[in-house]
């Protein structure tokens, strides 16, 4: 998505349909064309928050957000949290997950 919010023109056009084809289609499946993109870019922001250790402003860029704030304040409309947060709340789970371990290691040697 780094071109930009996907328009429904374009979607259509790549799967070789028409638009008005495509919406009926989605609404047939009970979903919007804005439904899906959301939902797919709020997928990807979650892990690539997870998974690289990618600037937040890069991340904004690759899903197509026109800059960082506005990546920020989805993210907080999807999560309830900022992407920051959420990446801290990452490193403590990782954190205490990997204490646990080695506090079981030892109670194992015990």
């Amino acid at each position: 998505m780094p071109d930009g919010y996907p328009a429904i023109e374009r979607v259509a056009e790549h799967i070789g349909s028409s638009v008005r084809t495509l919406q009926r289609r989605l609404s047939e499946a009970g979903v919007t064309h804005t439904a899906l993109v959301e939902h797919a870019r709020r997928d990807m922001a979650l892990r690539k928050l997870k998974t690289t250790r990618l600037p937040i402003g890069q991340v904004a860029k690759e899903l197509g957000f026109r800059d960082p704030s506005s990546f920020s304040r989805a993210f907080q409309r999807w999560t309830g949290m900022s992407p920051r947060t959420y990446r801290r709340m990452l490193r403590q789970t990782a954190l205490g997950a990997e204490q646990k371990q080695l506090n079981n290691r030892s109670a194992d040697r015990s």
